[in-house]
């Protein structure tokens, strides 16, 4: 994370960041990520690269963070985000610029743990989670420090508290994400959307952002099978396969946002879902026809 303030999105250049409109033609960087895979050693490299980064995280969250307010807090997950994203040499693309900051729920497809990663790199919120990520090493403490919102999905009070501190966290202003399929999966499909976490939105009454996620190779922009976190996957295994992977690039897609008046709950899951389903969908048979706006991570953070 870096104290650094975040630009507007127009031709800036941040940290090795690149964002452009949707009509630019935009340069890469100086140095751009070699599209072979990484040896055994520049893997340990990069590990231990990641290492240092989530130490400097945590210490910045459980030292600085509480002085801060909650805009700084924002540029600090941002710029953390970032950089976690340059080192694992993993390029984001966007069809859409993403939305100004301010309350609005966020949903995706849900693919990997760099789903979060990706999202924060772009609009910083607060995440619904699955309360097993409290348990992972590290990575649960930083996720409990930075506000991550737990939810036990077999737990009928739990779903209930989730709704209703998302939902006071929307009043406050905040912008709230997360992944209503419950489960992650390959990136070829996008199960059915859980409704009750669009519950908050309507008692707040604010906007709901869908966007569409998926990993894919850059030359090709076939989807990528290296980032996908599902079944009896664990977080070693899965790290190991994207720090081997080579060209891994992630695309995501915003969709218009959809007002929640006059909706429900059940209404609103099911157009965020049609939406994030077709352009999943569309893609999938090769047919990513815009040209998008590129983020690219490629040259080493300073």
């Amino acid at each position: 994370m870096a104290d650094d303030k975040s630009a507007g999105h127009a031709g800036v250049t941040r940290a090795g960041y690149t964002m452009g409109m949707l009509d630019q033609t935009l340069p890469c960087p100086a140095r751009p990520i070699e599209a072979v895979p990484r040896s055994r050693r520049q893997q340990f490299l990069v590990l231990l690269r990641l290492t240092c980064e989530l130490t400097r995280g945590a210490l910045i969250l459980w030292l600085l963070f509480p002085r801060l307010r909650r805009e700084d807090q924002c540029r600090h997950i941002q710029r953390w985000a970032q950089r976690m994203l340059l080192h694992l040499r993993i390029d984001v693309q966007c069809d859409g610029v993403p939305p100004e900051s301010g309350a609005s729920l966020v949903v995706s497809n849900h693919i990997s743990w760099l789903d979060v990663l990706v999202i924060q790199s772009l609009m910083p919120a607060l995440f619904v989670a699955k309360t097993e990520v409290q348990d992972w090493p590290l990575i649960g403490r930083l996720a409990r420090a930075s506000g991550t919102l737990f939810v036990d999905r077999l737990s009928l009070k739990s779903t209930r508290c989730m709704v209703q501190h998302s939902a006071d966290a929307l009043r406050q202003g905040h912008c709230v994400a997360g992944f209503p399929e419950g489960t992650s999966s390959d990136g070829a499909q996008v199960a059915v959307f859980h409704a009750n976490l669009f519950d908050a939105a309507v008692k707040a009454g604010v906007h709901v952002q869908p966007l569409a996620l998926r990993y894919v190779h850059r030359q090709s922009g076939r989807r990528h099978d290296a980032a996908a976190f599902t079944g009896n996957d664990n977080l070693v295994a899965s790290m190991r396969r994207i720090l081997a992977a080579d060209a891994l690039t992630s695309r995501v897609e915003f969709g218009p946002r959809i007002s929640t008046a006059g909706q429900t709950r059940k209404s609103l899951a099911a157009q965020s879902h049609q939406y994030i389903r077709d352009q999943v969908l569309r893609h999938e048979r090769g047919a990513w026809t815009h040209t998008p706006t590129r983020i690219c991570a490629a040259s080493r953070p300073r």
